[in-house]
């Protein structure tokens, strides 16, 4: 997808790829934001219902409003079924990441830190009747946002 565009965005590289999908750093070339953009796998883009289930991802992010989760800005589907989220880009790298670096370990400080982010957004969405169902370190950035 590098180079092509989603929306008024540009995509300028793979930053991640998982089961349902992948997310790609892109670029608003006018305005010059940089945001991160999750786009569900073709064979998922079929599925009506599975289109749903994403954009509802979507929504449950808004409604949790929490400064540990990502901000989602948009959400919507490609002339050609592409389903998409447009999401804030967070810089560095993922806990999953980090701890592969650090071999399998981190500070005590560090541990605390992202512990409290985690458990604060975690209460927030649950306090809001959303779980999150695919919660692992890869997922989570070692930066100051959390989800």
């Amino acid at each position: 997808m590098t180079g092509q565009t989603i929306g008024p965005y540009r995509v300028i590289r793979e930053v991640g790829k998982g089961g349902m999908g992948a997310v790609y750093e892109a670029i608003h070339p006018q305005i010059e934001r940089k945001v991160a953009i999750k786009v569900l796998h073709p064979e998922y883009a079929v599925n009506q219902q599975v289109v749903q289930r994403f954009f509802n991802e979507a929504r449950a992010v808004n409604i949790v409003n929490h400064p540990s989760v990502v901000q989602i800005s948009e959400f919507g589907q490609q002339p050609d079924g592409t389903a998409y989220i447009v999401m804030e880009f967070l810089e560095g790298e993922s806990l999953g990441a980090r701890m592969k670096r650090f071999g399998g370990k981190l500070s005590v400080a560090d541990t605390l830190r992202l512990t409290r982010q985690v458990a604060a957004a975690l209460a927030a969405a649950h306090a809001k009747n959303i779980v999150h169902r695919d919660l692992k370190p890869d997922k989570i950035p070692s930066v100051e946002k959390a989800l």
